[in-house]
Formats: structure tokens, C-alpha cells, sequence
């Protein structure tokens, strides 16, 4: 489909103009009846106050109820993610790479209270979080001296499916958690159970966040007779115990709560009640509350329900206030606020339209700002019309300027800034027998082949901060700790290079099923000093790197031809970015080579996947 260009934009509306039409405008619905204009502003002011109180109950339950999901989902992600690498045979119960394995998995939710893996023969790993989210506490038991765990091996060994087990107290930390347990089978064979909790205290702490003390309380229950969360329990676990991991709540303390599904129903004009929610008053010293609840249904093993409960005065001040403002509202200034919302609602909408997309176009994603449309109203039409060249022009010159790059230099400060020397990790990568991988394609399957693979490659390198300095045919050249300065680029380069590593195999794995011939692909990478920023001539600047560093991954890259010829992907790194990797990287010495242009061999390593 041939690109849009200005001159096939839609032909500029000739309207009238933009001050005669609000001034004759707003004249005349000055001078038409008052009586018609203040009825509907009685009819439609109310019905925004009115939408705008059930908004506010129901964005409150809304929020509550996503919250939860977001703590419940990230147990059963968190369980399932465990029991998948146990089941892969990735890890074992006292393997100590299961350790890290555990506690990184907490590390990355931090909602998460702890993690029990049970072996089938009982031997347990426990990995509890502390007070502080970066405190853990690590051991291993026998779970036949735990009566809970004995039951929850029982039980998990019994089962084929994932499920919720009942609230728990924990004596070593008297904290009451909801757990999510995956049984572990290999075949028919039983391996264990993972289970992955959540703390009652977490999702008290949530329900304290979204309170807001006296105005308004938020809480969740579990059935119809025990409190899970509130804010009071946040540090408060007097009188829980296994027997009763939580509060019940008739005697729980909180008036408002201590009756609850026997209050009556909302009954206030004009205040609806959320979809799915259940609503209900209560009076309490003299003041009057309103109590919304709704159950969350998807997590059948659980029966929780989250709730708000506030003042009716802070809700139904607002429909008060209006009474009042309607009855001393001035007609003619009704009038004219609803002429001028009018007015302004036809005049802004396209004004906001050109402002948040001017906004995105200073972001540099002209493909997400749709065109203006044209309008009646000259000066709006003008200003589409020519927002819309603008538009074409800047998609036009977007598809040769590196918009990251252009968006880091922005928001760093650099353009304009000239040149400066800094350490960098420097990366080229290139497919090697190129030319007899593409001698069978025509030109057309050659760039599409060159561009599916520039894309692969390019999402790994910027996935990890980096700056692709250039395409050379199918070759890429890119850069780490420029314009923004990163901490460690040669690691950010390693990992991107293992990214890549994984990306081709996958790709060789869809090409060899569509049988085609797999690509192999080889990277080298060095860190050393270079002059980095605006390079050429003032009418062409380019954003790139000089120096020898450069030369030196170029060659580490073609090396890899020298080897491994046959490998699907080889990645070599210098001696100065071994130096810098932290523990993690897999590295094998491949000994000293010599290169074309250096008097000095280099000593060169092989970046392998982690084991």
C-alpha cells in the first residue's frame, strides 16, 4: 500500500471563523429560555454527581479486588514457576543452586511471605521473609515432625491438581498465611509438593494503604465469620493460634463490622450500588456508615470478600452541596456555563487530540498518533490539516533516524553535546556463510530474511540498554554506557550476546520444521576506552563510537570463524570483559590469538550459557 503523503491529506474545510461563531453563539443561548437550560442542568448535573459517588465506592472495591488477585496471582506464578523447574529436573531438594533458586523467586514478589518445597520422602526446604523484604531465613526439616506439613504432603500426594490449602498459623513467626500448593508428579511418579504463602499481615498492610481512618476503612473477609485483613491487624496477632489462624468477626472489635450481614440495606437516593457489590448501613455513635462488599469468585478454594466501609457524610456531601448550589444558582450564568461547555467541548476535542499527540510525537512514536480530522471551524481545520503533513513528514524521516537513540540522546542532554571518551562494551555480530545461506532467495527473500534477523537480534541488544550503532548489511554493531551510563555494560553486553544465543536457536528451531537451512551467528565483544557522540560532517552527524576498541570486537567476532566454524552460535569476549563479568558467567578460555592489526595477541574467552 503506497504511503500517504501531504498532498493526499484531506482538502482543508473553508469554515467560518473561529471568535464570530462563540460570540454569536453564546449570545444567543444567553437569550433563550432559562427555564429549559436550569431544568436540564437539575437533570444532568445530578446524574454526574450521582455516577460520580457509585465511581467512587466502586474504583475503591475495584482497587481492593485487584490488589488481592495481585497477591494471590503472584503465589500461584511464583508456585507453579518452582514446581516446573523441580519437575524439569533442574533442580533438586538439596541441591544448593535450589537455595538461590528459591530465594531469587521470592526476591522478584515481594508479596510473597514464603515457600515450602517437600520432598516426597518428607525432607523439607522452608524459606520464610523476615520483617525486612530483603530478610530471609533458610533451613531444612523433617516434615514428619510437623503435623501441618505431614498432612499437606498427604494431601498433595493425593491430588493431580493445583490448589488452595486452608488458612495456616506459623509458630516461628506467629503470622497467619494463605497458602497455594502445586504437587509435583514425574509420570505417575509422586515428587513432592511446592507451596508458595501469603501473609495475612501483607494484605492487612494493603487494606491500611487503602484506608483512609475515620473517613474510610478498608477490610477483607474470609466466609462469613473471620476477618483475613485490616488495617488494626497489621502488627497485631494477639490470640491467633493454629486452632485459630484468625479473628472471627463478631469478636473481632470493629463495631461497624460486628453485625454485618444483619445491617440493613443502602437505602440513600441517589447513591447506586456498584455492580456485583453488596450494600448496607450501619449508625454507630451517631454516625452513619455505608458498607460495600463483593466477593471474589475465581479463587473458588478461597471464599474471600472485599469490603469498604465510610462515612455516609463524606459520600453524600456532594449531593447536598448541589441541592444548595441549585437552588442559588443564577439562570443566566447557568446558562452561560452550559453554552460555554458546550463551545469548549466541541473547540477543545480537537485541540486535545493535536496535544496528546504532539505529546507522543516528543516521544518519537509517530506511528501511534492517529491524524487530526478536519473541521468546520477554520482555524481548527487549518491547524489538522497542517498537524497532518507535519505528521506524514516526521513518519517519513522516522524510518531512517534510530528513534532510541534519539529519545536517550533527548532525554540525556546529548544533542548537540559533541564527543567524549568513555569505557564502553562494544558488541558486532554477523551471520556467518551469509552468502551461501542467501545464494537460492531471491532480492526479496534476502531483505526479508536480513530484516527478520536484524529485528531478533536488535530486541536482545536493547532489551538490555543497548545502542545499535548501525546495520552493516546483515552485520550490527552496537554499543553499552552510552548515551546513558550504565553500571557494568560489559555484563549488559554478555547477557544480550546469551539472548541472542537463545533467540537463534529458537528461530533454527521454526526454520528447520519449514525446512530451512539455520543460521549460525557469531558475536564478539570487548570493553575499552572510545570517542563516543556526534561524528561528520555538519550537514550528516551521525551518534557513534570510535577507537580501537571498536576494531578489536570486530575482530574477536570474525575470530569466531577461527573457533568454531560449526557452531550455530559463538560468542568471544576479550580478556578486559571477562574481567568485568560478575559470578554467574560461564567462560571458557580459548587461549591467546592473533588478530589482523594488532602486534599483541588477545586473550580470548567463550561466553556459554549459565549451567
Amino acid at each position: 500500500m503506497p504511503r500517504q503523503g501531504a498532498d493526499q491529506l484531506p482538502k482543508t474545510v473553508r469554515g467560518v471563523a473561529l471568535m464570530p461563531t462563540l460570540v454569536v453563539s453564546i449570545g444567543l443561548l444567553v437569550l433563550v429560555a432559562v427555564g429549559s437550560v436550569l431544568a436540564l442542568q437539575w437533570m444532568t448535573g445530578r446524574r454526574v454527581i450521582d455516577d460520580f459517588a457509585e465511581r467512587i465506592i466502586a474504583r475503591g472495591l475495584a482497587t481492593e479486588e485487584r490488589t488481592v488477585r495481585d497477591n494471590l496471582q503472584a503465589a500461584v506464578s511464583d508456585a507453579t514457576f518452582v514446581a516446573d523447574a523441580i519437575k524439569a529436573g533442574r533442580y533438586s531438594l538439596f541441591d544448593k543452586s535450589l537455595e538461590h533458586f528459591a530465594i531469587g523467586t521470592l526476591a522478584a514478589a515481594p508479596q510473597i511471605g514464603g515457600l515450602v518445597v517437600i520432598a516426597a520422602n518428607g525432607k523439607a526446604l522452608r524459606l520464610m521473609r523476615g520483617k525486612q523484604p530483603s530478610d530471609y531465613k533458610l533451613d531444612y526439616i523433617d516434615s514428619t515432625s510437623d503435623e501441618r506439613l505431614t498432612e499437606a504432603l498427604q494431601d498433595a500426594s493425593r491430588r493431580r491438581t493445583r490448589y488452595w490449602g486452608a488458612p495456616i498459623f506459623a509458630r516461628i513467626n506467629r503470622m497467619t498465611y494463605l497458602d497455594y500448593r502445586v504437587p509435583v508428579f514425574a509420570g505417575s511418579q509422586f515428587l513432592g509438593v511446592v507451596a508458595v504463602t501469603v501473609s495475612t499481615e501483607a494484605l492487612s498492610r494493603v487494606a491500611a494503604e487503602l484506608s483512609d481512618p475515620p473517613r474510610s476503612i478498608s477490610f477483607m473477609l474470609y466466609g462469613r465469620n473471620w476477618v483475613l485483613a485490616h488495617p488494626v491487624l497489621v502488627n497485631e496477632t494477639a490470640g491467633l493460634s493454629e486452632k485459630q489462624p484468625m479473628v472471627r468477626i463478631d469478636t473481632f472489635g470493629d463495631p461497624v463490622l460486628q453485625d454485618l450481614y444483619h445491617l440493613p440495606r443502602l437505602d440513600i437516593l441517589g447513591i447506586k450500588t456498584p455492580p456485583g457489590a453488596d450494600a448496607r448501613q450501619a449508625k454507630i455513635a451517631g454516625e452513619r456508615y455505608l458498607v460495600f462488599t463483593r466477593s471474589i469468585d475465581d479463587y473458588s478454594q478461597l471464599p474471600i470478600t472485599v469490603g469498604t466501609y465510610t462515612l455516609a457524610s463524606a459520600v453524600d456531601a456532594p449531593l447536598r452541596l448541589f441541592y444548595w448550589a441549585m437552588i442559588i444558582a443564577l439562570a443566566m450564568l447557568a446558562l452561560a456555563l452550559v453554552a460555554a461547555g458546550l463551545l469548549a467541548r466541541t473547540i477543545a476535542r480537537p485541540i486535545r487530540r493535536a496535544s496528546v499527540g504532539a505529546a507522543t510525537i516528543g516521544e518519537l512514536d509517530f506511528d501511534k498518533v492517529p491524524p487530526l480530522p478536519p473541521s468546520y471551524i477554520r482555524e481548527i481545520s487549518d491547524l489538522s490539516h497542517g498537524f497532518n503533513a507535519m505528521l506524514e513528514g516526521l513518519k517519513a524521516f522516522g524510518r531512517y533516524v534510530p528513534r532510541g537513540l534519539v529519545n536517550r540522546l533527548i532525554k540525556e542532554g546529548r544533542v548537540g553535546a559533541g564527543t567524549e571518551q568513555r569505557t564502553l562494551a562494544i558488541m558486532f555480530t554477523d551471520i556467518a556463510s551469509f552468502t551461501s545461506t542467501c545464494e537460492n532467495m531471491t532480492a526479496d527473500e534476502v531483505a526479508s530474511f536480513i530484516n527478520d534477523h536484524l529485528s531478533l537480534v536488535g530486541n536482545c541488544i536493547e532489551s538490555e540498554g543497548g545502542t545499535i550503532d548501525k546495520y552493516i548489511g546483515d552485520a550490527v554493531m552496537a554499543f553499552w554506557g552510552a548515551p546513558a551510563q550504565i553500571d557494568n555494560p560489559a555484563a549488559h553486553a554478555c547477557r544480550a550476546a546469551l539472548a541472542i544465543k537463545r533467540a537463534v536457536a529458537a528461530d533454527n528451531t521454526e526454520r528447520k520444521a519449514s525446512h530451512l537451512a539455520p543460521v549460525r551467528v557469531r558475536i564478539g565483544v570487548h570493553l575499552g576506552p572510545v570517542v563516543v557522540g556526534d561524528i561528520g560532517a555538519p550537514q550528516r552527524i551521525n551518534y557513534t563510537v570510535v577507537g580501537d576498541a571498536v576494531n578489536t570486537a570486530q575482530r574477536l567476532e570474525g575470530l569466531g570463524k577461527t573457533v568454531d566454524a560449526d557452531a550455530e552460535s559463538v560468542t568471544l569476549v576479550s580478556a578486559a570483559v571477562a574481567a568485568e563479568l560478575p559470578s554467574g558467567f560461564n567462560l571458557r578460555d580459548k587461549g591467546k590469538h592473533s588478530v589482523k592489526g594488532k602486534y599483541e595477541t588477545l586473550q580470548v574467552f567463550e561466553l556459554l550459557p549459565a549451567d
